[in-house]
């Protein structure tokens, strides 16, 4: 018995891990409703599993001999803040409120505890408990980052940099953090300062993906064409089944009178989005955070 336990409990911590690097993502997008991507991915981990149910059975059985218990708690709460829905949440809301008053000085309850509450709009609620968060775990860029994006998410753009800033000053390797920051001075129209950030991160050998997207439109916002091409066309190559780069070639090509290609590249972005419902000809911080880091 005792080894069947045991095979369980390692099952249940990789499903829990898989599961939550799912919920991280959907919080950094500003929505519960799953990417394509991400749809697949639930998929893939539910096909390898009997049934979450057994998980979330498996838990609560947990529960019912010790309801203190912070790993049944903590997982609880993730298993139902993925399913969505607002009794799922407040369920989820109420496993993690459960794991930081019966364990204060851990800090992984009170990080999903801050996500779930900017999720649901508490957003004073998702500050308090992302910074106790990185209180308590001090080494970790992790938490801080997280409040940068959620800070980034509604436009509160100084306090977000000031965030990311300070995960940077625990970890100067911290790829998203360098992407927020980028992406907050974008926003503010602070084109200079985001040449400035990926700079940095050039010489750090850092990168992520759709960066040259991003200095394709801060070249083309700062009315350097040569340069806003250069880079949108190096995005193309790499996306070429995302109509954003088709886009702003075709105004490029339209600006310099080159209007074959311009008409080209408006007809290539007009079709991905007629196969893609989802694919947008603006750029938004959701197409950089959306995709996976390199």
């Amino acid at each position: 018995m005792k080894k069947h336990y045991s095979e369980i409990l390692l099952f249940v911590c990789w499903f829990l891990t898989a599961l939550n690097a799912v919920i991280i993502a959907q919080s950094v997008n500003g929505s519960v409703n799953k990417t394509m991507e991400q749809d697949k991915l639930i998929k893939q981990i539910f096909d390898e599993v009997n049934s979450i149910e057994s998980v979330r059975k498996y838990y609560e059985k947990i529960l019912e001999e010790d309801s203190t218990n912070y790993d049944a708690l903590t997982n609880l709460g993730v298993i139902y803040q993925s399913a969505g829905g607002r009794e799922n949440m407040e369920k989820s809301l109420g496993y993690f409120e459960k794991a930081v008053k019966f364990h204060p000085k851990r800090a992984r309850a009170y990080h999903n505890l801050g996500i779930l509450n900017s999720i649901i709009g508490n957003l004073d609620e998702g500050v308090n408990n992302l910074n106790k968060a990185a209180e308590l775990d001090s080494k970790s860029p992790n938490s801080i980052r997280q409040l940068g994006i959620i800070y980034l998410q509604n436009e509160k753009l100084n306090e977000a940099i000031e965030s990311f800033n300070l995960a940077l000053m625990r970890d100067n390797k911290d790829t998203e953090s360098y992407l927020g920051k980028s992406l907050a001075y974008w926003l503010l129209k602070d084109y200079d300062n985001v040449l400035a950030v990926i700079s940095e991160m050039n010489s750090l050998g850092l990168r992520f993906n759709r960066m040259d997207l991003l200095l394709a439109d801060v070249y083309f916002k700062k009315k350097n064409y040569e340069k806003a091409m250069k880079y949108a066309k190096l995005d193309e190559e790499e996306n070429s089944t995302q109509a954003e780069s088709h886009y702003l070639l075709g105004v490029l090509y339209e600006i310099c009178g080159d209007n074959d290609k311009a008409e080209f590249e408006f007809e290539e972005a007009s079709a991905i989005t007629k196969q893609n419902p989802q694919a947008s000809l603006e750029l938004s911080i959701n197409i950089f955070f959306n995709a996976e880091m390199k």
